[in-house]
């Protein structure tokens, strides 16, 4: 029997590298969701647990409970991911991040897959393990290892057109679909869920807390708007140093950190804010500004080219303020404007929730399928 889409139903696996909630997942949990809707049987491996975001899931699996420590522990990850999929004998694998994709593309083909798809979710690096890793992701493009590659922006796809003809012909863009809150939530009461002060202005932001997302710009603003309040959901390495930092500036009381906010519970967080800023310096699409944008807050973003394109309305229109270099000063004078500006503030809003049309999960889910018949 076909799957309502009109395809033969298919048992899928899609491979990760770590879970925790962050954009990538949140990426996996859509596409799974949508083609189990769609009539096929998919299922999400991890290669390790990193936070406690999938313990309920019933559809994710763990091939270790921890972080691999050591060479080692990176040995036994993928060793297990490829016995999982050798075991699991999917039609398909689709594979995300870095290792997700070496590891799952060389397991499904041990496994006998007949479909598989890797996902570019960061630009080629040069430097270091991520060069390594960027070369290796060449040559098993080049040799055609996964059938295809998808990129999930224009801005995404620019970064591989050095790359030989052979890589380049299996690259396939589907932009990223972003979930429109399932309900409304009350602001005081979704204060009152993350304990948020509940009269203070609000800034949110969420991401895992590492340099790359550049939340030290943000806080810094702190000590120039003092009627601000900002808000982190998200837990990474630089929780301790950003705590250190506001301490040090005076503005500790008025920053509040979140923790881990499961996928869930996201848009119940975006309701506590009055405006959301994404500083980030180095992105391929910011699932979590767009989805912060759908759920109606108006929104200060890096200036990156990326977010400029992710950004924007059908028509063109920008439903952001860029902070050019997203420094202190530039999202001062942002959220300043944003704060004495009701006006603004409402038209960012009404703008961002617009993009919920650009950014279907239904549309994305479908480019998937096709892609997997095609393949």
């Amino acid at each position: 029997m076909n799957a309502p889409g009109g395809y033969l139903p298919m048992k899928i696996i899609q491979v990760q590298t770590q879970a925790e909630a962050a954009g990538a997942q949140r990426v996996s949990d859509m596409v799974g969701t949508g083609l189990r809707k769609r009539g096929h049987e998919v299922r999400t491996v991890f290669m390790y647990r990193k936070t406690g975001a999938y313990d309920g899931d019933p559809f994710a699996d763990f091939v270790l409970k921890e972080p691999p420590c050591g060479l080692a522990g990176q040995i036994r990850a993928s060793a297990g991911l490829m016995a999982y999929l050798c075991r699991a004998r999917p039609d398909a694998v689709i594979s995300y991040q870095h290792y997700g994709n070496i590891f799952g593309t060389i397991g499904g083909r041990l496994a006998g897959a007949r479909h598989i798809i890797a996902n570019q979710n960061g630009a080629p690096q040069k430097h270091g393990l991520m060069g390594l890793v960027t070369k290796l992701d060449k040559l098993m493009g080049i040799l055609g290892l996964y059938q295809a590659n998808v990129v999930n922006s224009a801005w995404t796809e620019a970064q591989f057109a050095d790359y030989p003809s052979v890589y380049r012909r299996r690259i396939r863009r589907i932009d990223h679909g972003v979930e429109v809150p399932a309900r409304h939530y009350d602001k005081a009461a979704a204060r009152a869920a993350f304990g948020l002060p509940r009269d203070a202005w609000l800034v949110l932001s969420s991401g895992r807390l590492t340099r790359s997302k550049n939340h030290i710009a943000l806080i810094g603003a702190l000590s120039k708007l003092p009627d601000l309040h900002v808000a982190l959901a998200g837990v990474g390495p630089e929780r301790e140093p950003l705590a250190a930092f506001a301490e040090e500036h005076g503005v500790s009381g008025r920053l509040h950190f979140a923790g881990e906010v499961p996928p869930a519970r996201i848009y119940e967080f975006l309701a506590a804010g009055d405006a959301y800023v994404f500083p980030s310096v180095d992105e391929t699409f910011g699932l979590a500004v767009v989805e912060a944008a759908i759920a109606g807050l108006p929104v200060v973003a890096n200036g990156l080219p990326v977010l400029r394109e992710v950004l924007s309305t059908e028509a063109g229109e920008p439903a952001a303020l860029f902070a050019e270099d997203a420094n202190v000063a530039d999202i001062t004078l942002a959220l300043a404007d944003l704060m004495q500006k009701p006006d603004l503030a409402l038209r960012l809003a009404d703008l961002g929730r617009g993009l919920a049309v650009r950014y279907s999960p239904s549309a994305m889910c479908g480019g998937y399928e096709r892609l997997l018949a095609d393949s």
